[in-house]
C-alpha cells in the first residue's frame, strides 16, 4: 500500500489548531512525509487597518507578516527537532483558497485541519474555514477533534459501494499505522435503510423475504469490496447494520471506541454542495472521534 508523502497542516495557532498540528506531526513521523505548516494570514481592507492605529496599512500588514512568520518558524523548528521533515509558509489572502492552492502547489496527499470549536455545528454553512475547504477542495481532509495521545487504532470506514467509499477504503488503509508494534482494526461498515425497504408497502411475509434478498446481496457485495482493498499490513472487518445510517454511524463509533471515521464526500452537484451531503454532515457534526473526509476528485 502506497504510503502518504506529504501532508499540510493549516494552523490559526489556537488551542484547536494545535491539535491538528500534533496529529498532523505525528502521521508525517509514522509515514516518513513530509509536513508543510502553513498559516494564512487575512488580507484586512483599509477601513480595517484604520481601526488598528498603528502606522500605515503597508506597515502594519508587514508587521502582522513578520509576527506571523516568527510564530510559525518556532512552531517547525520545534518540529523539526523532534524529527520531523517540515516546511513552512505563510499566505495571504482567504484561509480555504490559500489552503487548497497550497495543497495544489505541493502536491498534497492529505490536508489536516482544527475542528474550529464549539460554533463550528452552528456556523458550517457560513463559511468556516473548514467547510468551505471541505466543499471547495479536491484533498482528503482530516478534521482534528481528539487528543492526538496515540496512532490511530480503531477506524470505521462507512461503505455504500459508491465510489467515494471505494476511496474512503484507499485512504483508511493509507493513513493506518503499519508496523508489528501496531494494532490497528479497520472496519467496513454498510448500513442498509430499514425505512426505505418499509415504504414499499409489501406484507410482512413477502417483506422478510425482501429483506433476507437485500441481505444477501449485500454481504455478497460488502465481502467482494473488502477483499479487494485488504493487504497483508490490514485487515478490514466487514459489518452490515440495519437503521437510519447517521444514526447506525455514530453508534457503531461508540460502541466500537474509534478514533478516526473516514466517509467519502458526495457533492457533484450545486445542490449537494449547499446541502453537503446530509450523512457526512452528521457524521461530522454528531461523533467525538476525528473525521477525515475524501473528495471523489483527489
Amino acid at each position: 500500500m502506497e504510503r502518504i508523502q506529504r501532508i499540510l497542516v493549516a494552523t490559526d495557532f489556537s488551542v484547536r489548531a494545535d491539535r491538528a498540528v500534533r496529529r498532523a506531526a505525528k502521521l508525517a513521523a509514522e509515514h516518513e512525509a513530509e509536513l508543510y505548516l502553513l498559516h494564512v494570514l487575512p488580507s484586512l481592507p483599509f477601513e480595517a487597518f484604520k481601526r488598528l492605529m498603528v502606522d500605515t496599512p503597508l506597515e502594519t500588514e508587514q508587521r502582522l507578516y513578520d509576527q506571523a512568520k516568527a510564530a510559525l518558524q518556532k512552531k517547525a523548528q520545534m518540529l523539526a527537532a523532534e524529527g520531523v521533515n517540515v516546511k513552512y509558509h505563510v499566505a495571504i489572502g482567504s484561509a480555504h483558497t490559500e489552503i487548497n492552492q497550497y495543497a495544489k502547489s505541493r502536491q498534497a496527499d492529505l490536508i489536516v485541519i482544527g475542528d474550529q470549536g464549539e460554533t463550528f455545528i452552528q456556523e458550517f454553512f457560513f463559511g468556516t474555514t473548514a467547510s468551505r475547504t471541505l466543499i471547495k477542495g479536491r484533498y482528503p481532509l482530516l478534521i482534528v477533534k481528539q487528543e492526538p495521545e496515540h496512532s490511530y487504532r480503531c477506524v470505521l470506514v462507512p461503505v455504500d459501494f459508491s465510489l467515494p467509499s471505494g476511496l474512503a477504503l484507499q485512504i483508511a488503509l493509507k493513513v493506518a499505522p503499519t508496523g508489528a508494534s501496531t494494532e490497528v482494526s479497520i472496519h467496513a461498515l454498510h448500513v442498509v435503510d430499514d425505512a426505505k425497504i418499509h415504504q414499499r408497502g409489501l406484507d410482512a411475509v413477502t417483506l422478510e423475504l425482501h429483506r433476507n434478498q437485500v441481505l444477501s446481496q449485500v454481504r455478497r457485495d460488502l465481502e467482494k469490496t473488502v477483499s479487494g482493498y485488504a493487504t497483508s499490513d490490514h485487515r478490514i472487518t466487514p459489518m452490515i447494520e440495519y437503521g437510519s445510517p447517521p444514526d447506525v454511524i455514530r453508534e457503531k463509533a461508540l460502541f466500537l471506541g474509534s478514533d478516526l471515521i473516514v466517509i467519502g464526500k458526495r457533492g457533484e452537484t450545486e445542490l449537494d454542495e449547499a446541502l453537503f451531503e446530509s450523512v457526512t454532515k452528521h457524521v461530522l457534526f454528531e461523533t467525538p472521534c476525528d473525521v477525515l473526509v475524501v473528495s471523489p476528485e483527489q
